[in-house]
């Protein structure tokens, strides 16, 4: 399950997902549906007009998914923990919810980590789900880690099984209308700013 599918991270998920052979389910508006589905998105869900979590749990037949990567944060990962199939493993790696500007930005993140459930071991053991976190802002010290995800994902480039999606190029001068265009949630990959 990959949320924000129609993002860059999202898209290089599913390029990622489907060079493994993996069964994918993704999370975007409607208007990202065909794109995605194009791109090779077995299952695309409307989360705008529809709770997502029942829509994949009768996808997959009750059982769940195998792996659940949520850069939203908030409530939305404890409905993500709850998709998990047995020996499932939700990735976390931002907190979109919490962003905003200003005053709201500051009640969107209260808001948001008071939602943040807790994962303690023994649950997790019993249930025999995992949860991970990733921010590359802490893996200074892990030089020779990141530059082999990276030969893994420039090979993906060569080889062609990664694409990245630039959906818009903004001039630098132009900076605040790129912005605003990604928060309108509009973009589907990756906003550029160009010289």
């Amino acid at each position: 399950m990959i949320h924000n599918a129609g993002g860059g991270v999202g898209l290089a998920a599913l390029d990622i997902a489907k060079h493994i052979g993996a069964t994918t389910y993704g999370t975007a508006s409607a208007a990202k549906h065909e794109f995605l589905k194009a791109r090779g998105l077995d299952q695309a869900i409307d989360y705008r007009h529809q709770d997502w979590l029942p829509v994949l749990i009768d996808l997959t037949k009750g059982r769940g998914v195998e792996l659940v990567i949520d850069p939203l944060g908030g409530k939305s990962w404890k409905k993500s923990y709850r998709a998990l199939r047995a020996t499932g493993r939700m990735g976390v790696f931002g907190m979109s919810t919490a962003s905003a500007s200003g005053i709201l930005g500051k009640l969107r993140a209260m808001k948001a980590l008071a939602q943040t459930p807790r994962f303690h071991p023994l649950s997790l053991m019993n249930r025999n789900k995992g949860v991970f976190g990733l921010n590359l802002g802490h893996m200074w010290g892990e030089g020779e880690k990141v530059s082999g995800w990276m030969r893994e994902i420039m090979n993906g480039v060569a080889e062609g099984w990664i694409r990245p999606h630039v959906d818009r190029a903004f001039p630098f001068d132009q900076v605040a209308d790129a912005h605003r265009y990604i928060e309108a949630r509009k973009n589907i990959g990756k906003v550029v700013l160009v010289p």
